[in-house]
C-alpha cells in the first residue's frame, strides 16, 4: 500500500527549484550570490538556505564530497561548484612570487575576481604547505611586511560585481552587450558594443568595446573606452561576434600617454633639471622615449606620442623642474593651463 493517501497529489515545486539552481550554476561558472538566487526564485533567503542544505548533503562526488560550496564575498555569499584541491609540488619562493603578483589586484577587493584569485592562492598555498611545510613557514614568516605594496588611490569596485560579472561573461562568450553609461560630460547614454578588452590602468578598470560604424557618421570612432565604475548596467545580448583580427590593445594605445587618444602623435622634446633627472631616467614612461644626460646633469627626453591632457598633467606634476622645448602647440597649451591655475589663487577683487 502506498504511504501517500490517494487524495494527496505529489508536488514538484521544491525539486524544480533545486534543478533550476543546478542549471544556473552550470550557466555561471564563477557562481551566483545567494541573494540573487533568492530573488530569482521569489523565495526568502531562509527558505533558500534549506534548499542549499539539501543540495550540499545530497549532490556528492565520487569521494563523497559536496559538489557545491558557499564562499563569502564582501558582505554576502556566493554559491558555486566546488573547486577541487590542487595537487602540485612547488616551492615557497614560487608561492611568494604568486603572492606579489596577486597583490597588484588588491584594488579589486570585494569583487568575485579578487575572491577567485585569493581562492586559487589559498589552494596552492595549502598544497605547498603539505609538501614543504617547514620551508614555507621559514620563508613566509612576516612575508606581508617584507613585501609590502603601497599604491596611489585605487578605485573601489566592491559594489560593481553585477556589472563585472556580465562584462567577464560577455568577453569570454564573445557576445555583444548593451550598456548604460554615465559620462562625466554628457547625459546617460545607451551603447551597443562588441566587448574587446578589460584594461587595468592605474588601479582602475576600463572596457574597450567596438561599436558598429554609423553610416551617417563615418568619422565616429569604432573602438571606445569606458570607465567600468560609470557603467550603470550591462545587458548580455544573444548576438555573438567573431573576435576582430585587426584589434590589438597594445597598438591602440601605443601613441598615447595613458588611455586618452584624441590627437595625432608628434615629436615632443623635454628638458628635466638635475634635481629630478635620476628619478625620470630610472623609469620607462613610454616605449618611444629616448633620453640623454647633459654635462650639467639635466636630462633631455624625446617622445613620439599624442599631447593629451594626461601628458600635460604629468608634466605639470614636475612644476619648475621640467621645460617643454617642442612642439610650440604643447608649450602654448601648458602656458594656458598654468595661467588658469594661477588665476584660482588671485586675490579677490576689491569692491
Amino acid at each position: 500500500m502506498s504511504e501517500t493517501p490517494p487524495s494527496s497529489k505529489p508536488t514538484y515545486g521544491a525539486a524544480m527549484r533545486v534543478a533550476q539552481i543546478i542549471n544556473w550554476l552550470h550557466e555561471h561558472p564563477i557562481g551566483i550570490s545567494t541573494k540573487d538566487l533568492a530573488q530569482r526564485l521569489s523565495i526568502s533567503e531562509r527558505t533558500l538556505s534549506r534548499y542549499l542544505k539539501e543540495i550540499r548533503e545530497n549532490f556528492l562526488d565520487h569521494d563523497g564530497e559536496s559538489t557545491v560550496e558557499i564562499v563569502r564575498q564582501g558582505g554576502g555569499s556566493r554559491l558555486r561548484f566546488r573547486r577541487r584541491d590542487v595537487n602540485m609540488q612547488g616551492s615557497a619562493y614560487e608561492l611568494m612570487s604568486l603572492y606579489m603578483a596577486l597583490d597588484f589586484i588588491t584594488f579589486l577587493d570585494g569583487t568575485f575576481i579578487h575572491e577567485g584569485a585569493l581562492d586559487v592562492f589559498e589552494k596552492i598555498q595549502t598544497a605547498i604547505y603539505k609538501a614543504q611545510g617547514h620551508q614555507v613557514s621559514l620563508v613566509m614568516k612576516d612575508f606581508k611586511k617584507k613585501f609590502f605594496h603601497f599604491t596611489e588611490a585605487p578605485k573601489d569596485y566592491s559594489n560593481h560585481n553585477t556589472v563585472l560579472e556580465q562584462l567577464v561573461k560577455a568577453l569570454v562568450s564573445q557576445k555583444k552587450i548593451r550598456i548604460a553609461y554615465q559620462s562625466p560630460r554628457t547625459d546617460p547614454k545607451q551603447h551597443e558594443l562588441a566587448p574587446l578588452s578589460m584594461l587595468m590602468y592605474k588601479r582602475a578598470l576600463y572596457l574597450v568595446g567596438r561599436r558598429d560604424i554609423d553610416p551617417n557618421r563615418p568619422d565616429r570612432k569604432r573602438d571606445l573606452t569606458f570607465a567600468v565604475e560609470r557603467i550603470a548596467s550591462v545587458t548580455l545580448l544573444e548576438e555573438a561576434f567573431p573576435y576582430p583580427e585587426d584589434y590589438d590593445p597594445g597598438q591602440r594605445f601605443q601613441s598615447s600617454f595613458g588611455l586618452i587618444s584624441d590627437n595625432e602623435p608628434c615629436r615632443i622634446v623635454l628638458q628635466f633639471t638635475k634635481l629630478v633627472a635620476p628619478n625620470v631616467a630610472g623609469r620607462r614612461w613610454h616605449h618611444s622615449q629616448k633620453t640623454q644626460t647633459k654635462r650639467d646633469g639635466s636630462l633631455h627626453m624625446t617622445l613620439f606620442l599624442q599631447p593629451t591632457v594626461e601628458l600635460r598633467s604629468w608634466l605639470m606634476s614636475y612644476g619648475p623642474h621640467v621645460k617643454v622645448l617642442e612642439p610650440q602647440s604643447l608649450i602654448d597649451t601648458l602656458r594656458a593651463d598654468l595661467q588658469a591655475g594661477f588665476a584660482q589663487y588671485d586675490p579677490p577683487a576689491e569692491t
